[in-house]
């Protein structure tokens, strides 16, 4: 606070009423509401304040953030970037009130004193479920956190393990209402959770995964790493990072180990019978739209379980700027040299410049057909290249960029300012701290040719339109199978697909091999 600043008032003055101004709020303005909590709790912070009354004052200001949190959380969660300006506004205050729960927490710990001795490790479960929040608050919009949140997270899990308190059960409605957890249960939770490189999954799938984990978290106990023993994840508590592979052999710190032998059965276990296709809901598994749970499963074992190799590492690229295209409509224009899609089975009414030109020349002009092209905005945006990756690209998003960018997006890419359009999709996304917004582009093998495309079986599309469709080769030398992009939703299964080649040919989709947020690659036969 600043020198001759005022001092924030507090509006309660105990907890009882602390739950009379809660029940107050004008929850029919849920960002007003959101920022009066967010003075509140940095009050009570400052207030000289009796150790318990604290206390219960923040467990009941936790129920009430929430459920503010709950109402906000359409501002931003899945949402492309850059965020709007009042969405990004939404998500700093969200932020500031995890913050400041921690903080005040913390104050407990600091200050309870043997008033609150027996609820230190309620206290500690508290904070550390709020560190918790503040790196999966910020995953959620691809950005970079302080690393020490993890230097915090450590630390408090070292005290609690230290004090005997780490498995200690205590109740949590907000965080885990199936059951007691604890500071353990907790700790394990944030580090399988950021060990999952949340950078490269939709909103939705960290959903899963948190639902998973709200599941199966309890099933992971911190063990002390056996001497020349590899682990999937150990976490080391002299470094300001999450969980990383442990080989056998090696120098090793202050080395705690999750010990995912219990997890990785529950794991397994439902995989296979999601192989032999049993109902998702049956196995009781998180049922969020949009995901596949089989492939999410398989790829939170390897991250978890099975200790996934690192990434390749990024080179510098020879190439410095490329033509970024997003979305479908505007991909299929450049892709096919320019021209605007049509519907391959209907003649369009001509525009009357069209039978004009025709009328005087003969043919429809250069000079009309340009007119009509940029009525459609088509856009293509030059995007300086970071790095590059085999089969992938890491490039920044310009800050006079007009399209907003999000994970799983289809693109199409040329490198320079020649040459071919190939396809691929946004497969990482990354917020830097100096605000640059970098996206990770992976193409798919092959150069597309557009095709038009619409679900084959009338029960399963909204009317009888066809749309923009993309066919790529087959690649033999590599071994890779022909292959085709479709719009979201047309590519299931044993589901028929129409392409149309001088009239419409029925196909059978055989395998779905990439599933993005608008878009889906198929093999077919």
């Amino acid at each position: 606070m600043s020198a001759g600043a005022a001092a924030p008032v507090l509006a309660f003055a105990d907890a009882r009423t602390c739950k009379e101004w809660l029940n107050a709020l004008p929850l029919t303005n849920i960002p007003q509401a959101q920022s009066m909590v967010l003075e509140s709790v940095r009050a009570l912070e400052a207030a000289p304040f009796d150790a318990l009354e604290r206390l219960k004052s923040l467990e009941l200001m936790r129920e009430k953030i929430a459920f503010l949190q709950g109402e906000q959380r359409s501002r931003y969660f899945g949402k492309s970037l850059p965020l709007a300006a009042a969405d990004a506004a939404a998500w700093t205050t969200g932020a500031s009130l995890l913050a400041a729960m921690e903080q005040g927490y913390r104050t407990c710990l600091e200050r309870g004193g043997a008033e609150l001795a027996a609820h230190r490790p309620l206290m500690m479960q508290r904070a550390a479920r709020y560190i918790g929040a503040q790196m999966l608050f910020h995953a959620t919009v691809y950005r970079r956190f302080d690393p020490a949140l993890w230097t915090r997270l450590h630390a408090l899990y070292r005290d609690a393990e230290a004090g005997g308190l780490a498995t200690e059960a205590v109740k949590d409605s907000v965080d885990a209402p199936e059951g007691p957890s604890s500071v353990a249960e907790a700790y394990a939770h944030i580090i399988l959770m950021q060990a999952s490189y949340l950078s490269e999954m939709t909103a939705q799938q960290m959903e899963f995964a948190e639902g998973l984990l709200r599941l199966w978290a309890r099933k992971v106990p911190i063990v002390n790493a056996a001497p020349d023993t590899a682990y999937p994840l150990a976490v080391d508590w002299s470094k300001p990072i999450g969980a990383r592979p442990l080989a056998a052999q090696g120098e090793r710190g202050d080395v705690r180990v999750l010990d995912v032998e219990g997890l990785s059965r529950s794991m397994r276990k439902r995989i296979h019978a999601l192989q032999a296709e049993e109902d998702p809901a049956a196995m009781g598994l998180p049922q969020i739209p949009g995901v596949d749970p089989a492939s999410q499963l398989q790829r939170l074992h390897r991250l978890w379980c099975e200790g996934a190799p690192p990434r390749p590492p990024a080179r510098p690229s020879e190439v410095k700027t490329v033509a970024l295209v997003l979305g479908i409509a505007d991909i299929h224009f450049f892709v096919s040299g320019g021209k605007v899609f049509e519907q391959p089975d209907k003649k369009r009414e001509l525009t009357r410049q069209e039978k004009q030109d025709l009328e005087v020349f003969g043919r429809v002009t250069e000079r009309t057909s340009s007119r009509m092209v940029a009525e459609h905005n088509f856009l293509v945006e030059p995007w300086p290249v970071v790095d590059e990756m085999r089969g992938a690209w890491r490039v920044e998003r310009p800050r006079n960029a007009a399209k907003s960018v999000a994970i799983g997006r289809l693109v199409a890419m040329r490198m320079g300012d020649a040459g071919s359009f190939f396809l691929g999709m946004v497969s990482a996304l990354s917020q830097e701290t100096d605000g640059r917004l970098i996206a990770t582009v992976t193409l798919f093998p092959g150069r597309p040719e557009p095709v038009p495309v619409r679900a084959a079986d009338a029960r399963n599309r909204s009317n009888a339109k066809w749309s923009e469709g993309f066919r790529l080769p087959a690649l033999e030398k590599a071994n890779i199978a022909a292959s085709l992009v479709v719009p979201s939703g047309m590519g299931a299964r044993g589901r028929g697909v129409e392409l149309w080649n001088d009239g419409p040919k029925e196909t059978t989709v055989y395998e779905v091999l990439e599933r993005g947020t608008d878009f889906e690659r198929i093999t077919v036969f």
